[in-house]
């Protein structure tokens, strides 16, 4: 016997179009961090195979840097985008999107907090847990299943 589809009572985002909130979210953090990269430490990310080795090391280490700062900024304004009445980035919100509890009552802040602490789990596989979303019912990803939440299409 097979088991019945669920209803959804939402409809799930389109992948394409979480990929695209994503970007608009997070390119105008990397090119602010990579602005201050240059203007403070004078070192730029990109790594000039022909320069000295100290210099790919210092650029190697900005660059690490600047990653690491874009995810722990994205997180930290994620967390407060989702609390906010949007219930989702400013990426989202151009998109059509907006972050929601599945079980269609509003998200609590232990959902927002939880589901943005999973992110992290998504994107440490080689961000396989974003990917997942493309190939799930509901298309959610890890961290949304992980928070009994989802991004769905603003009605």
């Amino acid at each position: 016997m097979v088991a019945p589809v669920k209803h959804l009572n939402y409809r799930p985002a389109n992948g394409f179009k979480r990929v695209v909130a994503y970007l608009i979210d997070t390119l105008p953090i990397q090119m602010a961090l990579y602005l201050v990269s240059m203007s403070i430490y004078g070192i730029s990310p990109l790594i000039d195979p022909t320069a000295a080795t100290e210099v790919q090391i210092a650029s190697h280490m900005a660059n690490q840097l600047i990653g690491l700062g874009v995810i722990g900024i994205w997180l930290l304004y994620s967390v407060v985008a989702e609390l906010s009445p949007w219930h989702g980035t400013f990426g989202k919100k151009v998109m059509g999107l907006t972050v929601r509890s599945v079980s269609g009552r509003p998200m609590t802040v232990g959902q927002v907090l939880g589901r943005n602490a999973a992110k992290i789990l998504s994107i440490l596989p080689c961000c396989l847990g974003f990917v997942w979303a493309f190939f799930t019912h509901g298309n959610r990803a890890w961290h949304d299943s992980l928070s009994n939440t989802a991004v769905a299409e603003r009605r």
